[in-house]
C-alpha cells in the first residue's frame, strides 16, 4: 500500500519540464499551440469558413445559379425584430420596390412597408432548381454523379420567407449585378477559393518532398540535376505559363472549374521548388544519423529509408509550410479570377465576384453598391487567418520558441 501511494505520489509530483520530455511530438506541439491565442482564433474562423463551404446549399437561401434580373444591385434586406408597437416580435422583413430616377436613370430601391413577411427556419423549396445535392455527396464532380445516376435530391435550406406568392425575397447582403444572392454566392464561391489553396499546395509539397528527399539522400548527379531542374522550372513566368495553358485547355471545352483546376494544379507542379529545397538541406542532415545508419544495417531498402525514417522527419516543415503556402494559391486564384483567367460563370468564386463589382462600381460604388465589395473582405479575413494559423504552428512545431 505504501509503495502504491508513494508510487502514486512520484508520478503525480513530475515536473513540467519531465512531462514534456516524455511527451509526443504531437502532443508537445499541441501544448505550444494552445499558448498562441491568435492561431486558436484563427483555428476557429478557418472552421466556420469551410464548414458554410461544405454546406453552402443548406445555408443559402436561394440555389447557387437563381438569378433574378428585375432584382439587381437591390440593397441588403434589414430584419425587423420588433413591432409597430416596439414590442419583440418574431423576425420579419419588409420588400422592396424598385424605380427609375428620371434625372439620373438609376435605379432607386425603396422599403414597401405595407406588408411584413415573416422569417421561417428550415424552409423546404419546392421547385425542382431549387433541388440540390448534400456534403459530403457534391463531392464527387459532376460529371461523375451524372454516370453514378445521382440526381439532386435535397431540398432543406436554414432560413426563407413566408411568402405563399413568392414575391418577396430576402438578400441579407444584397444582389449583384445579374439579381443573385451575394450572401449565398459568398458561401458557394468559398469552395472554390478555400479549396484551391489545400489542393494546389496539397500537391507541391508532395511533389517537393518526394524530389527533395530524393536529392538529399542520394547526392551526386542526381542532387545536381533535380537542383537544375528546379532552378529551370522557376526560371519560366507565371503570365507566360498561364497564357500557354489557357490557349491550350480552350479549344477543348472544358467546364471553367476544370479548366481552372487544372491551371491552379499547374501552378503548383512547378511552385514545388522551394520545398524541395528546404526538405533537401534537412534530409542531409539527417542521413548520417545513427537512425538511419542503423536501419540500413538491418537491410532497409533505400526506399524505405526515404519514405519511414527520413520524411517523416520532416513533417513539422512540411505542416508548417502547407499552411503557409495555402493563402498563397488562394490569393492567386482571386488574382486570376478578377483578371479573367479563373472560374467563368455560372461557376462563381471571390475572385470572380471582385471582378464583377469592379466592373459595374462606378464612381459612387463603394458608397451606394458597398455590399458587392463583401468578397474582398472574404478574402482578406481567409489570408490573414491561415497567416496567423501558420504563425502559430511555427512557433509550435519549432524547439527554439518553445516557452
Amino acid at each position: 500500500m505504501a509503495d502504491a501511494t508513494t508510487g502514486t505520489h512520484t508520478e503525480r509530483g513530475r515536473g513540467p519540464r519531465e512531462a514534456v520530455q516524455g511527451a509526443s511530438l504531437t502532443t508537445i506541439a499541441w501544448q505550444q499551440f494552445k499558448k498562441h491565442p491568435m492561431a486558436r482564433v484563427a483555428l476557429v474562423i478557418l472552421g466556420i469558413l469551410y464548414f458554410l463551404a461544405a454546406f453552402a446549399d443548406f445555408f443559402a437561401p436561394y440555389p447557387e445559379h437563381d438569378i433574378n434580373p428585375n432584382a439587381t444591385f437591390e440593397p441588403p434586406t434589414a430584419v425587423h425584430f420588433l413591432d409597430a408597437q416596439g414590442h419583440l416580435s418574431w423576425p420579419y422583413i419588409y420588400g422592396q420596390k424598385k424605380s427609375i430616377d428620371m434625372q439620373t436613370f438609376e435605379s432607386v430601391w425603396t422599403v414597401d412597408t405595407t406588408h411584413a413577411y415573416k422569417l421561417r427556419f428550415f424552409v423546404h423549396r419546392s421547385g425542382v432548381r431549387d433541388r440540390y445535392v448534400p456534403f459530403p455527396v457534391n463531392v464527387i464532380p459532376v460529371q461523375l454523379r451524372h454516370v453514378l445516376g445521382i440526381r439532386p435530391w435535397a431540398s432543406l435550406h436554414l432560413f426563407g420567407v413566408a411568402d405563399a406568392a413568392g414575391q418577396a425575397k430576402i438578400h441579407l447582403l444584397g444582389t449583384d449585378d445579374l439579381g443573385a444572392d451575394v450572401f449565398g454566392k459568398l458561401m458557394f464561391g468559398a469552395r472554390i477559393s478555400l479549396t484551391v489553396g489545400i489542393l494546389a499546395s496539397i500537391v507541391a509539397i508532395a511533389i517537393g518532398m518526394l524530389m527533395g528527399g530524393i536529392a538529399g539522400f542520394y547526392g551526386g548527379w542526381i542532387d545536381e540535376l533535380i537542383l537544375r531542374f528546379v532552378e529551370a522550372l522557376s526560371a519560366i513566368p507565371d503570365l507566360f505559363l498561364l497564357l500557354t495553358l489557357s490557349a491550350i485547355f480552350y479549344p477543348l471545352h472544358l467546364p471553367s472549374t476544370t479548366q481552372f483546376m487544372v491551371i491552379i494544379v499547374a501552378l503548383s507542379v512547378i511552385g514545388w521548388g522551394t520545398t524541395a529545397r528546404a526538405v533537401r538541406g534537412q534530409v542531409l542532415s539527417l542521413r548520417e544519423r545513427d537512425f538511419t545508419v542503423a536501419a540500413q544495417a538491418l537491410g532497409a531498402s533505400n526506399t524505405r529509408v526515404i519514405t519511414r525514417h527520413l520524411l517523416p522527419q520532416t513533417l513539422s516543415f512540411v505542416i508548417v509550410s502547407l499552411s503557409i503556402q495555402i493563402p498563397g494559391y488562394t490569393l492567386a486564384e482571386s488574382v486570376l479570377s478578377f483578371f479573367g483567367l479563373g472560374v467563368q460563370p455560372p461557376s462563381t468564386s471571390w475572385g470572380l465576384m471582385l471582378s464583377t463589382a469592379q466592373s459595374f462600381a462606378g464612381v459612387t460604388g463603394l458608397t451606394d453598391r458597398w455590399w458587392i465589395f463583401t468578397p474582398g473582405v472574404a478574402i482578406f479575413v481567409a489570408v490573414l487567418t491561415w497567416n496567423l494559423l501558420g504563425d502559430g504552428l511555427r512557433d509550435a512545431f519549432d524547439p527554439k520558441s518553445r516557452r
